[in-house]
């Protein structure tokens, strides 16, 4: 069963299943879930720009149309301070999105649990889209022509598609 397909009933209740067989089996069960970690939009899902950009939203929402991306899969939080509030965990296990750009963003963020950053738990748990660093080499930021490179070795490497 797919997991894009699975209510939080089925998992449950899969996990309880193998539970009750053994803890190999449990093992085993939480092993092919990661295996699916993250549910495949087929790279047509949103791309997230997650952190202070010194870009302009229309230009970045320009170029992905050029490349054949609707602006309707971009999405833009770039408020450093609405930031602060903003849910991390909901785009674990989200198919809706395929890549996350992050830039200069606060430490502390809803969900971050025992990480050091927001950053480092969308990096290490598993059912996070793939997550790119904005940097200019020195620190976190995101130009112009940065978020274009990104855009373009993501269309070249299949983790998101132009339709």
């Amino acid at each position: 069963m797919e997991l894009a397909l699975m209510t939080k009933d089925d998992l449950v209740n899969g996990i309880k299943e193998a539970y009750c067989c053994s803890m190999e089996r449990l093992k085993a069960y939480v092993e092919d879930m990661l295996q699916i970690k993250q549910v495949s939009s087929g790279g047509l899902g949103k791309i997230l720009v997650l952190g202070q950009a010194a870009i302009k939203q229309q230009q970045a929402i320009g170029y992905c149309k050029s490349l054949g991306i609707a602006k309707e899969r971009l999405e833009f939080c770039c408020d450093y301070s609405s930031l602060k509030k903003h849910d991390i965990g909901r785009y674990q296990y989200n198919s809706n999105y395929s890549l996350i750009i992050v830039s200069a963003m606060p430490h502390s963020m809803k969900n971050k649990g025992s990480y050091s950053s927001s950053i480092a738990k969308m990096e290490q748990e598993p059912g996070f889209p793939p997550i790119v660093r904005a940097s200019n080499g020195n620190s976190l930021k995101l130009s112009l022509s940065g978020f274009k490179q990104i855009i373009r070795e993501k269309l070249d490497d299949g983790c998101i598609a132009a339709a």
